[in-house]
């Protein structure tokens, strides 16, 4: 009995404890698959309604527009000769700051000699030796013209590559006056340029080397005539005809032009982010985003059909589009109950935000 209560007993309890201890380590470190999805975010477990229903309601909106874009220098001006001539001087050279008007280099042009023909006298002919021993005529010294080119911009020389003594044709390039400025370039979509028309452009881009972003002074949308289109890949085949995509092609583009102040401190080629003010609306009715379908001004919202209960769609006329709801201008009225989520709408889309245009 001794031996047992010994050796036996402690031995029991020291399982016991050691089970016991796995248990607890389980539980804390090592979370059922249920529990697992409850803790994790990215697993939901809230109950998802496809029937629910939300009133339409009045409130205030307001949209921006997030764009990606680089820091681009500013074109400069071209600087072109404008005489035929040979180069005798060159004062300014690349890097030089130069000021409108200021002389960059001179040319010279040869003066062609202007030939008079003047009659001689009967009496001045001489007959014999005295007509061979009269003068022969000599040939006048060159003259030259000298011409100064000028500066056609304020700016700094780029891309000057002649020296004295080139021969200049006129229009041939001779350097590029560049302003030192530089732009913040955005590519547009279509659907982006869509929504910028007619919008007063209120902008501001958040610079690395700026705490508070910096107003764009006079945002532009420039388009390009043609661009080329990116080659489909091979095979593909359009979902709605079954024919070939084209490899190739020519769509319009536009970019958003945004002058960087002068005292911004930037570099070529730097990212940047740009945010366009859409505007905004107050009183106005509006849903959420998930109840709408369709893009641009016409959408389908739904709502219960009381006698059949299953969902009636409802055409209505979209306005501006906030952070999670829409601006609904026609087809509903207030406090009219829709559906929360329209037909095919998952419960994932509403915990995501979506993006305003």
């Amino acid at each position: 009995m001794d031996a047992l209560r010994r050796y036996v007993f402690p031995v029991i309890w020291m399982l016991i404890l050691s089970l016991i201890a796995l248990a607890l380590v389980k539980m804390a470190f090592f979370p059922s698959g249920a529990d697992a999805a409850e803790e994790d975010p990215q697993f939901p477990t809230a109950e998802f309604d496809q029937y629910a229903l939300v009133p339409v309601e009045t409130g205030d909106l307001s949209s921006e527009l997030v764009l990606a874009a680089m820091v681009q220098p500013d074109a400069g001006t071209p600087l072109k000769a404008t005489a035929d001539g040979e180069i005798t001087k060159i004062w300014l050279h690349n890097g030089d700051h130069v000021e409108q008007g200021q002389r960059i280099l001179q040319v010279r042009q040869v003066v062609e000699p202007e030939i008079i023909e003047m009659p001689m006298a009967p009496e001045e002919l001489g007959e014999g030796e005295e007509a061979a021993r009269a003068p022969a005529p000599q040939a006048p010294a060159t003259e030259y013209r000298y011409l100064n080119l000028v500066a056609t911009a304020t700016g700094t020389l780029r891309g000057m590559e002649v020296a004295e003594w080139d021969v200049l044709a006129k229009g041939d390039a001779v350097a590029t006056i560049s302003p030192g400025t530089y732009s913040i370039i955005a590519d547009l979509t279509p659907e982006q340029q869509l929504s910028l028309l007619d919008v007063d452009l209120k902008a501001t881009a958040a610079l690395p080397t700026s705490q508070d972003p910096v107003t764009c002074g006079s945002p532009a949308i420039t388009e390009d005539s043609e661009v080329e289109q990116p080659e489909a890949p091979q095979g593909e085949v359009d979902p709605f005809t079954g024919e070939p995509l084209s490899s190739g092609g020519e769509v319009s583009a536009a970019q958003l032009t945004c002058p960087v102040p002068a005292d911004a401190r930037v570099v070529p080629g730097l990212g940047v982010q740009v945010t366009v003010d859409l505007g905004s609306r107050t009183g106005v009715l509006t849903v959420p985003t998930t109840a709408v379908e369709g893009e641009g001004t016409s959408g389908t919202v739904y709502a219960m059909d009381e006698e059949t209960g299953e969902p009636m769609p409802l055409e209505v006329t979209l306005g501006m589009r906030g952070e999670g709801t829409v601006e609904v201008t026609e087809g509903l009225e207030e406090g009219q109950e829709v559906l929360q989520f329209a037909p095919g709408v998952d419960a994932e889309d509403d915990m995501h935000s979506v993006d305003a245009w």
